[in-house]
């Protein structure tokens, strides 16, 4: 720089104005690039007309809503790697623990703003990661849903996201058993707040697989899916990974089972699935189907895939994709290889897809600091759909109300009301009738405990009896590796990290005691 000073010290006055005039704007026009947005781009909407997605795309204004995503965002790469490296906004999350009826364990992550104040009914949001994701990587979800009012929390698979695996079973790609335990323990703790869920990725499959299994029982007012990959038997049924994020998306399947290899080492070979499986349907064979008991993949996919009970779902449901997206590999309607069934959308009035040109993976960033378009617009749409309902609702009462004023229907008795209500229990779903005969729906008892200061990052190198024994305050677990968590346990040292994890464990011992983990 001092020499450079120097030359232009030599040189006449309006040269050296000429000159660092150039430089300064060639530094302008190259910083204005750099941030400039690409022409606004309007998404393709596919649907069925009826009049909820009318009052949806006019409440949301889906048709004058643009995404414009920066010059140096127009990569598909960058949009599908940007969520994951960019630093996250910060954000407490409060961990609970559920025990399944098998004894398994699932782990809720809760989010915990002490500027926001939250009314008694006010929505609650199921935020449902990739297959390999957690807590950390939708973030920025669980902080725009939280700063609207809304109580968010996010659904970890047992054995993932740092969760303790307490029996030899992982959860496969569209098994929603355990998501529909974990949404019926919500619904009794907020019977009156409307319940919606928005799943990332692959974990789109285990959301769409919960709405058509259970139908119009399935406890959610609406839905959102965010980069769902609709042709996941085709592609999971492939020879080998089909480019770098399946090879990476293997990688995060095989560090899970590294993790929890001893409480799993009873039911198959993990070492031989860690060493040879190096294929999606070779993993599959060797983890799921042994897990499980299917005899070939076909079966396995018969009861996994994430569609295979589609025409059943009667939550409103909107999907977003790009056609740019290397993992899903999606195309325009008039392409024969396309993976979205846009008769899907167009035949039924449940079903709302909006398509861009651009946004990657799970991306559709935007603006400096880079947000997601997709995010906001999946709030939107669960607002627009819970308000349809509350004054459909509302009208329904009104309507009844006035017949009962005029004298045309006559108010039902108590004797009535139950009789109504043993006539409307027959008609419930084959699962819901399985579910009543079986074991009661609440999920055994809480565990209050203190805060814990914690860097919540996305490679959580977890140790099972490390937690166990400081859970416990001794070092317990049974004889095949497996965590037992029913004793009592004991406060570890609190630490200073920017993030906090508050934790408690539902456990079916009744005591109450403090604990303090690293997750």
């Amino acid at each position: 720089m001092l020499e450079i000073a120097s030359y232009l010290s030599l040189l006449p006055f309006p040269v050296c104005v000429a000159v660092l005039g150039s430089l300064l704007l060639s530094l302008g026009v190259c910083l204005r690039g750099f941030t400039a947005m690409a022409a606004p781009e309007v998404p393709k909407l596919y649907f069925r007309d009826s009049s909820l997605n009318t009052y949806i795309i006019d409440k949301c204004k889906m048709q004058g809503r643009t995404f414009s995503p920066s010059f140096w965002l127009r990569s598909r790469h960058l949009q599908t790697m940007l969520p994951i490296i960019l630093p996250k906004p910060e954000v407490t999350f409060e961990r609970e623990y559920l025990q399944m009826r098998d004894k398994g364990v699932v782990a809720l992550d809760w989010v915990v703003l002490p500027q926001a104040k939250t009314k008694r009914r006010t929505m609650v949001l199921l935020v449902i990661p990739t297959l390999t994701g957690s807590a950390c990587h939708v973030s920025a979800m669980c902080h725009a849903a939280a700063t609207r009012g809304m109580r968010t929390v996010v659904f970890n698979r047992r054995g993932h996201g740092g969760a303790l695996l307490t029996t030899p079973k992982l959860q496969s790609f569209g098994d929603p058993t355990d998501l529909r335990q974990v949404i019926k323990y919500i619904r009794l703790c907020w019977p009156k707040c409307p319940l919606a869920a928005v799943a990332y990725g692959t974990g789109c499959g285990l959301l769409m697989s919960y709405l058509g299994e259970f139908g119009s029982s399935a406890l959610l007012t609406a839905g959102a899916c965010v980069s769902p990959c609709w042709d996941a038997p085709e592609r999971f049924l492939s020879s080998g990974p089909r480019g770098i994020y399946d090879l990476l998306l293997l990688l995060g399947l095989k560090t899970i089972l590294y993790k929890h290899a001893p409480a799993l080492g009873q039911v198959l070979d993990a070492g031989h699935a860690l060493v040879s499986a190096w294929s999606f349907p070779e993993f599959d064979r060797t983890v799921y189907c042994q897990l499980y008991g299917h005899k070939d993949l076909d079966q396995f996919w018969e009861v996994n895939n994430p569609i295979r009970d589609v025409d059943d779902i009667e939550v409103p449901v909107l999907c977003v994709n790009s056609m740019d997206d290397p993992v899903a590999r999606c195309s325009d309607e008039d392409s024969k290889n396309s993976s979205i069934p846009y008769d899907l959308f167009q035949c039924y009035p449940n079903f709302l897809l909006a398509t861009t040109r651009t946004g990657g993976h799970c991306g559709f960033l935007e603006g400096f600091p880079p947000k997601s378009w997709a995010d906001e617009l999946c709030l939107d749409h669960i607002e627009a759909v819970v308000e349809f309902t509350q004054k459909f609702q509302l009208q329904q009462s009104q309507q009844q109300k006035h017949q009962y004023q005029s004298g045309q229907q006559q108010k039902p008795t108590q004797d009535q009301r139950q009789e109504s209500c043993q006539q409307q229990s027959p008609q419930q779903s084959g699962h819901e009738q399985q579910e009543h005969k079986s074991q009661p729906p609440h999920i055994l008892h809480r565990y209050h405990s203190t805060s814990m200061s914690h860097a919540l990052t996305s490679n959580n190198n977890i140790n099972i009896s490390n937690i166990i024994s400081s859970i416990t305050g001794r070092s317990d677990s049974t004889s095949n590796g497996r965590a037992s968590l029913s004793h009592t346990h004991r406060s570890l040292s609190n630490t200073n990290n920017p993030c906090s994890v508050r934790s408690r464990y539902i456990a079916l011992s009744k005591k109450r005691n403090s604990q303090r983990f690293t997750i």
